[in-house]
């Protein structure tokens, strides 16, 4: 790793397989002084990351997980040629592997005479390249999140309700509750748009705009004379 390159910004391969499995950057910590993808097995405690809706990654499928990654130029790889030229973006080669070598993973061909091909050692990879291409299960949840409110529209009868919480609450605070704040407070609930909310609150009786409560009504009482 060059000097540049610091341990908050990369990962080494051991790292970027359990992040695969995990997406947990405490068990990644853990895994810091590993050098090789066999040390993975002494591991323990070790959960899947995966979300509901995506299938886990076992530890003997990462690696392959994390080539076809490099592969499709997903992710990029760097490392020291014959170990020892200096740290450098390894060329995309499809029939390269990762292999446990000299008590380090390193990357060449899958051969048996494997130091008669160039090959690399000292691998790392982006910590920002592993987060993008298997996203931690929290972000997963909240585009999920996101896109299913997107999905369905709200009825108008609860965004009128919501208006309605809206504008008692910010009244019981002594708080403006007019209409740009309720319509404000609407959009960014349902993610509507500026027009959809403002065709709610349209349909709102007049008396309930504004954060005005209703008149009392005195109907059927006469004053006296």
């Amino acid at each position: 790793m060059t000097e540049a390159a610091s341990p908050s910004l990369w990962w080494s391969i051991p790292q970027a397989i359990v992040w695969i499995v995990t997406r947990n950057e405490a068990q990644v910590l853990r895994a810091a002084s590993l050098r090789v993808m066999s040390s993975l097995r002494r591991v323990t405690a070790i959960t899947s990351g995966s979300s509901p809706e995506e299938s886990p990654v076992s530890f003997a499928a990462a690696p392959d997980e994390l080539i076809r990654a490099w592969q499709t130029r997903r992710i990029s790889l760097h490392g020291r040629k014959w170990a020892g030229e200096p740290s450098q973006l390894i060329p995309n080669r499809s029939s390269l592997r990762l292999r446990d070598r000299g008590g380090q993973t390193c990357l060449g061909e899958d051969t048996l005479y494997f130091e008669t091909h160039p090959y690399w050692s000292d691998l790392w990879v982006r910590v920002e390249d592993c987060k993008r291409c298997w996203p931690g299960v929290d972000r997963q949840r909240v585009a999920t999140s996101r896109s299913s409110l997107a999905a369905r529209r709200p009825s108008d009868s609860e965004v009128r309700a919501f208006i309605e919480e809206k504008r008692e609450a910010l009244r019981a605070e002594r708080k403006r509750a007019g209409r740009d704040v309720l319509l404000r407070a609407a959009e960014n609930h349902f993610g509507l748009s500026h027009k959809g909310a403002l065709g709610v609150w349209n349909s709102v009786p007049r008396d309930r705009k504004g954060g005005r409560p209703k008149n009392a009504k005195t109907s059927n009482h006469k004053p006296d004379h």
